[in-house]
């Protein structure tokens, strides 16, 4: 199905049609990452958005194709918020800091982000085996947090020789521990505390960082 033509830019109530089409497509988000992370995305249908939304198909057609166009866009933002409040807790690295230095602050800010249900169900969960498309949205966010691990190590050890082959397969290999045992956290229904997840986290990276600097 094709999205419908981009609408005029008429000002109604001192909102233009771009921010009108925008807040309605925020409030489809937000009802999805509502739905997905209850009754699940196979549970979840175009009606069931609209009826939520209180909003009709009309309008959910103006921004999407599918119920599948949502949950990625529902990732996508999700996982976009959570890497920046990681990345507003390691704004300020510098040669010479530990790696629990760093690490503490931001892995502790991960798993706060990650203790809300419904964005836990959804990211780790909702989006597994859905579609080859929502598998390479899915790879697309191991590798970005692979490369906020790589920014980590390479600030504290900018003068650490690894080549691209290591760098991706390092990153990825720990970003993979790291989310299995978010998983496990998750299902467990966040029963360990968040200091002792940072704790296991930190023995993680410490371990790479030491091997890599022997």
């Amino acid at each position: 199905m094709t999205l419908n033509p981009k609408p005029n830019s008429r000002v109604y109530g001192g909102e233009s049609t771009e921010d009108r089409v925008q807040r309605r497509r925020e409030q489809f988000l937000d009802t999805g990452l509502e739905l997905f992370g209850t009754i699940g995305f196979k549970s979840t249908s175009v009606r069931g958005l609209c009826r939520h939304a209180k909003l009709t198909d009309r309008y959910f057609y103006e921004s999407f194709e599918s119920v599948e166009d949502v949950l990625i866009q529902v990732y996508e933002r999700e996982t976009q918020r959570m890497v920046a409040a990681i990345f507003e807790s390691m704004n300020n690295i510098t040669p010479g800091m530990t790696v629990s230095q760093v690490a503490r602050p931001a892995l502790h800010r991960f798993f706060t982000e990650v203790q809300n249900p419904i964005v836990a169900k959804t990211l780790w969960f909702e989006v597994l085996g859905v579609s080859d498309r929502v598998n390479q949205a899915y790879l697309g966010t191991i590798r970005e947090y692979g490369q906020m691990l790589l920014l980590m190590i390479k600030g504290l050890y900018p003068h650490l020789a690894l080549s691209e082959t290591q760098e991706n397969l390092l990153t990825v290999g720990i970003v993979g521990a790291v989310s299995q045992l978010t998983m496990a956290w998750i299902v467990s229904d966040f029963s360990t505390p968040i200091d002792d997840l940072v704790d296991v986290n930190v023995l993680l990276l410490e371990g790479l960082v030491l091997r890599l600097t022997s």
